[in-house]
C-alpha cells in the first residue's frame, strides 16, 4: 500500500534552533512521497539545504516536493521561484510550485495560492493599506523585478490570481483517478478559528471553485489551526505541524 505524507508549516529553522526534531513523533521512513505544503524554513538561501538534509535522514530526498509558503520567501523575493527550484534541486529535492504530481491513481495539484484579500470587512484597498504595516510578509519579502522593493499586498494578490488560474485549468483537465489539491494558504473561511484577526491574509473563499470541480481532497496549512470540514463532496483539512512549543 502506498504511503503519501503531506505536511505544512514545518518551520524547521525554529526547531533546529531549539535542538529539537519535529519528526520524532512522525513515521516518515516508509513514505513514498512527501509534499511539504509551505513554510519549510525562513531565509531559503541559507536554511533550505540544512532543513532538507534533516528531512533526508528520514525520507529519500528525491521523494520530497516543496511548495513554498509565505515564510519561504522571507529575506528572499516573491518572483524567485526559479531560484527556489535550484535550491531544492541542489539539496536533492524538488520544488512543487504550480506542479502536478501523479502517484499511482492520484494527482496532486500543488501551488502556494496566497489570498485575494476579500474576506472580512472593508475593501481590498483598505485592507491592503492596513497590511502594509501589520504583516511581516510585507516587511521581509522583496520583488526583484521592481527594483528589489518590499512586496505589497497587490503583489501577493496578483500571485493568488495567477495560481488560482493555474489550479482552475488543471481541475478542468480530466483525470482518471482521485484529485487532491495541496496549497499553503487556505481556500475556505471555515479553515479559520472564530474571530481570527486579519482573515484575508490567511484564507480566501473558493467555495464556488470547489463546488464546481469537486476534487476529492484539498489540503492546506498557513493557519496553524486544526480544521477538517466538507464542502460538497470535497474533504478539506489543515495539515500544519507548527512552531515548536
Amino acid at each position: 500500500m502506498s504511503k503519501v505524507l503531506i505536511l505544512a508549516d514545518l518551520h524547521l529553522d525554529l526547531w533546529m534552533q531549539k535542538h529539537r526534531n519535529p519528526f520524532d513523533d512522525l513515521e516518515l521512513e516508509n513514505a513514498e512521497l512527501l509534499i511539504i505544503a509551505g513554510d519549510l524554513a525562513n531565509k531559503p538561501k541559507i536554511r533550505w539545504r540544512p532543513a532538507l538534509q534533516l528531512i533526508g535522514q528520514h525520507v529519500d530526498l528525491d521523494r520530497i516536493h516543496v511548495i513554498p509558503g509565505n515564510h519561504d520567501y522571507y529575506d528572499f523575493r516573491l518572483d524567485g521561484d526559479d531560484r527556489l527550484a535550484d535550491l531544492a534541486r541542489e539539496a536533492g529535492a524538488h520544488l512543487a510550485q504550480k506542479r502536478v504530481l501523479i502517484h499511482e491513481r492520484t494527482r496532486f495539484l500543488c501551488a502556494t495560492l496566497w489570498t485575494d484579500f476579500a474576506l472580512g470587512p472593508g475593501s481590498v484597498a483598505e485592507k491592503s493599506s492596513r497590511n502594509d504595516w501589520v504583516m511581516n510578509d510585507y516587511r521581509y519579502i522583496r520583488v526583484a523585478g521592481s527594483g528589489y522593493r518590499k512586496a505589497r499586498p497587490a503583489d501577493t494578490i496578483a500571485k493568488h490570481h495567477e495560481h488560482l488560474d493555474w489550479l482552475r485549468g488543471q481541475l478542468a483537465t480530466p483525470f482518471d483517478g482521485e484529485t487532491v489539491v495541496v496549497t499553503h494558504h487556505a481556500p475556505h473561511p471555515a479553515a479559520l478559528p472564530p474571530g481570527a484577526p486579519l482573515p484575508w491574509c490567511y484564507a480566501s473563499d473558493l467555495t464556488a471553485l470547489i463546488e464546481e470541480y469537486q476534487p476529492e481532497k484539498w489540503l492546506f496549512g498557513h493557519t496553524h489551526h486544526a480544521a477538517e470540514f466538507q464542502v460538497g463532496r470535497t474533504q478539506l483539512k489543515n495539515v500544519s505541524k507548527g512552531y515548536p512549543k
